[in-house]
């Protein structure tokens, strides 16, 4: 990032510290997401997928230009219902942990993120790295 980039934390106007999501804007036009689905939650897979969804519409609706980037663990959470609530694009499509996807990445706009890689970590974890190269930095090594 340049010294010129500014991020901050983001929080929707109803936050709920029950789950485990983390949200940074960065510039007003990119707001980045961590997120943990524990595999067995305290709460319902309709009041995260609500609540994810109640993100993605107040960034929408207040910064209608700005892209969208949601990633981390997701256990159990059904990826067809999380599309359907936020339409944002699922990324990583190579297994991440066993024989599972559990390791995504969502994003507003997939043309942005032209190279998905899925590989070992470098820390002690029986999940791999899923790593999402933006388009500028893919340009660039390209000349």
């Amino acid at each position: 990032m340049s010294s010129t980039t500014q991020s901050a934390r983001w929080a929707p106007s109803v936050d709920n510290n029950a789950f485990e999501l983390l949200w940074v804007h960065i510039d007003r036009r990119v707001f980045v997401a961590a997120f943990y689905y524990p595999p067995k939650p305290v709460y319902s897979q309709v009041e995260v997928l609500n609540y994810i969804e109640l993100c993605a519409e107040e960034i929408n609706r207040d910064f209608p230009f700005a892209e969208i980037v949601l990633a981390g663990d997701f256990n159990q959470l059904p990826d067809q219902e999380l599309i359907a609530r936020t339409g944002l694009t699922q990324l990583v499509h190579q297994l991440s942990r066993g024989m599972s996807v559990l390791d995504r990445v969502y994003v507003s706009n997939q043309q942005l993120y032209p190279i998905i890689r899925v590989v070992s970590s470098i820390v002690r974890s029986d999940h791999k790295a899923v790593v999402a190269y933006p388009a500028y930095r893919h340009n660039a090594n390209e000349t």
